[in-house]
């Protein structure tokens, strides 16, 4: 059994133990997701991925072939298809859909979804191994930034897609890096033993600044985070069942807060302004943690939490969470918590438009859709 399957089967029986335990989400008056602006349905038979948004529209992919954006108000602007596309949040900028796949990246034009570039970044071009799989790319100045599972980050150009540097990680790396354009972060987690960790690389040369080790087992991808002071740190869940923060410039622990549960590759805390960071653990919990990781607020549910971070803030504050069981975790500090089902089938994914807009996707249902609802 690998190690990422040894997490989710401890997530889930965490779950099923806090759920023998009682308690939970979903008290009179506990928030929602608001009025639906818009459905999109796939063509059936089809699964969602976890869709991307900003200001511009929306972009999911379907059913590992398909890449579909959408414009603000639900209208579908182009369908462009590549096999092997991975359900992983897509990156978008003003000119590209950057789509992790199975064996690499693939860029299509924002505008007209014609293929701009398509990098294979794995050993074999003939046959896709899964330990080729592209994280969830970021974008640092003109590079964009993956991480392969296996254990390696990659820097692109955006322009071309040509690989600009690539160097190893000491483990599997299967969560997104964190970049602020001048400083990359990614974490490594091995499938056996020890050896987990987290280090720094400069965006422009893949140069590696420092490593700091982290407790093997159970290890989130990082998150980069801003204080008021001017400084930064990167910020991961490991499986001291804690968050714990360094600082970029020079990997020094700066703080280690216990959050109840350990950390999924897959789900990254979400960087907030003035130095909060909302952690997720594989538990089912979120906590909001300030600069010097001070817990503000927590709260947690029936449920692992294994792929997808926490989005938001959506409106009046609130955030939201997919959850294993394949419902949707809405929560914020000055709320009761919630858990909702997505329409037509799981939820697969979830994201926050700048304008507080949430999209939820779903999956294995008879009414797979994304829908909009109103912030």
């Amino acid at each position: 059994m690998t190690r990422l399957s040894r997490l989710f089967a401890v997530a889930i029986v965490a779950a099923c133990l806090l759920t023998a335990c009682g308690g939970g989400a979903g008290a009179k008056g506990a928030p929602q997701l608001g009025s639906v602006r818009w459905r999109w349905r796939p063509p059936p038979p089809a699964d969602l991925g976890m869709p991307a948004a900003d200001i511009d529209g929306a972009v999911v992919t379907v059913s590992h072939v398909f890449i579909v954006s959408l414009a603000p108000d639900g209208t579908e602007r182009w369908r462009a298809r590549r096999l092997g596309v991975r359900e992983e949040t897509p990156l978008l900028t003003p000119d590209l859909v950057v789509v992790p796949a199975d064996d690499g990246l693939a860029a299509f034009d924002r505008a007209t979804g014609a293929v701009r570039w398509d990098t294979h970044l794995g050993g074999n071009v003939h046959a896709p191994d899964p330990d080729d799989a592209a994280s969830t790319p970021v974008l640092g100045g003109s590079t964009i930034l993956t991480c392969l599972a296996r254990g390696a980050l990659v820097g692109l150009d955006a322009g071309s897609g040509a690989v600009r540097w690539r160097v190893p990680l000491a483990g599997r790396s299967e969560g997104p890096p964190a970049t602020d354009g001048r400083t990359a972060t990614a974490t490594w987690d091995p499938e056996r033993g020890d050896g987990a960790g987290i280090g720094a690389f400069d965006v422009a040369n893949g140069a590696r600044r420092w490593t700091a080790p982290l407790r093997a087992g159970a290890v989130s991808a990082p998150a980069l985070v801003h204080t008021d002071n001017g400084h930064a740190l990167t910020v991961a869940v490991d499986h001291d069942l804690a968050a714990k923060a360094f600082d970029v410039d020079d990997g020094g622990k700066v703080w280690a807060t216990g959050v109840g549960g350990g950390g999924s590759p897959e789900v990254p805390p979400l960087a907030l302004g003035h130095g909060q960071t909302l952690v997720a653990d594989r538990v089912g919990g979120l906590t909001l943690l300030d600069a010097h990781g001070g817990r503000q607020w927590s709260t947690r549910v029936d449920a692992a939490a294994v792929r997808g971070g926490p989005v938001g803030p959506a409106g009046d504050g609130l955030y939201a969470l997919p959850l294993y069981s394949g419902r949707l975790l809405v929560a914020g500090p000055r709320h009761p918590s919630s858990v909702v089902d997505a329409p037509g089938g799981l939820v697969s994914g979830v994201a926050v438009s700048p304008n507080g807009t949430v999209l939820v996707s779903s999956a294995q249902g008879s009414d797979v859709q994304l829908v909009s609802y109103r912030p």
